[in-house]
């Protein structure tokens, strides 16, 4: 299971990395880290590459504003986003829920806990919750771009089922059984939206 952080402090990115990398995901697998110290740079690499889990801190940007619309744009990004912060506040938490995020947690506990197992529990958490769910990974979004594009498709595709998760096709196949079958492997915590192309090709006799 593949997992994104975003840290622009160097000490606590591997420290972070260092945490989730020695652990094992609710499938016993260990987890796949990648690190990143620049939002905009992590936003382009998940245009690029897709990941279960985002894991960020808040500084994103010279003010409050751009650091919600980037939050945003990870939790659209990600079925799941955990904000891990240095400096928490009730506002700053219940702005990113609102945004979307899975969790706010501190890189300091208050309570004395340790930072690491909090973020590993919440992680295991958010997978189990989204393994039980995974309709809430599915965007309304790809079902409008399937339309909007469906020209294109039947060009692309005659005749396939196609799966689609963030607005690109990922994955396609004559069979929706076995194409099913490949996806729930390939995307444990989120469901792409599958749908069949019609073929309009009319055989010629030349």
């Amino acid at each position: 299971m593949r997992v994104l952080v975003i840290d622009d402090q160097p000490e606590a990115l591997k420290q972070i990395e260092k945490a989730i990398a020695s652990a094992k995901d609710t499938r016993g697998e260990p987890f796949e880290v990648v690190t990143e110290a620049d939002h905009k740079a992590a936003l382009r690499l998940l245009d690029k590459e897709r990941f279960e889990v985002v894991v960020t801190d808040m500084y994103m940007g010279p003010d409050e504003d751009e650091g919600l619309t980037i939050l945003h744009e990870l939790t659209d990004k990600s079925p799941i986003t955990i904000v891990l912060t240095a400096y928490p506040s009730i506002p700053n938490c219940v702005m990113s829920m609102r945004a979307g995020a899975w969790d706010y947690l501190e890189k300091v506990p208050e309570d004395g806990s340790d930072a690491y197992e909090n973020l590993l529990r919440s992680i295991r958490e958010a997978i189990r919750h989204r393994q039980k769910d995974p309709e809430a990974g599915t965007s309304r979004a790809d079902t409008l771009w399937v339309h909007e594009h469906m020209g294109d498709l039947m060009k692309a595709y005659p005749g396939e089922v196609i799966a689609v998760l963030d607005q690109q096709v990922v994955d396609h196949d004559p069979s929706f059984a076995e194409l099913e079958e490949r996806l729930k492997q390939e995307f444990p915590l989120a469901k792409p939206a599958m749908i069949s192309i019609p073929d309009t090709r009319v055989d010629t006799v030349g």
